[in-house]
């Protein structure tokens, strides 16, 4: 298994040619995965997800303050779906973004989807499967953002996914 605290940097580096499929004229897609912290010590209970995500934002510089709650998928493969579905026909898809936007071709979104799939199997690669996620209310401080908390049996971390002009 690779080195967990490895996988940021895999991951900026695989989500590259993606990036670039998203991007459009005025705006520049992100896919990162944010610092990578243990979960031991936590135990499930009431915001034990909001705890991790606050360690994550915390092991970076960012000083953001977690102020609503967490919302956990009842399915722990959801993430993949999300990262998914933003990619090939959401809110990253450039034509969404703009209605003079040309549309992706369909090999196009189905190249977005199997990179986006390429993304997420090198996450879980690095990290071990993933046994809980949610949508975590992440700094914003961009046209559009999405942050993922996924926790795994020994690391937690945020997908981040993001619109900048």
């Amino acid at each position: 298994m690779p080195n967990p605290l490895d996988a940021p940097d895999a991951v900026e580096a695989a989500a590259e040619p993606l990036e670039e499929l998203l991007d459009d004229c005025n705006h520049v897609s992100y896919i990162e995965l944010l610092h990578v912290v243990p979960v031991a010590g936590t135990s499930p209970g009431h915001d034990w997800m909001k705890g991790l995500a606050q360690a994550v934002y915390d092991a970076g510089a960012s000083g953001h303050q977690i102020g609503t709650e967490v919302h956990p998928f009842e399915s722990p493969h959801a993430w993949r779906d999300v990262l998914r579905r933003e990619v090939t026909d959401g809110y990253m898809q450039p034509a969404k973004k703009w209605p003079d936007a040309n549309l992706r071709t369909p090999v196009e979104i189905r190249q977005a989807g199997e990179l986006a799939d390429g993304v997420a199997d090198l996450i879980e690669a690095h990290l071990g499967p993933v046994r809980a996620c949610a949508d975590v209310y992440g700094p914003t401080r961009y046209i559009w953002w999405r942050d993922l908390l996924l926790v795994t049996s020994d690391w937690a971390t945020i997908l981040h996914l993001e619109i900048s002009d």
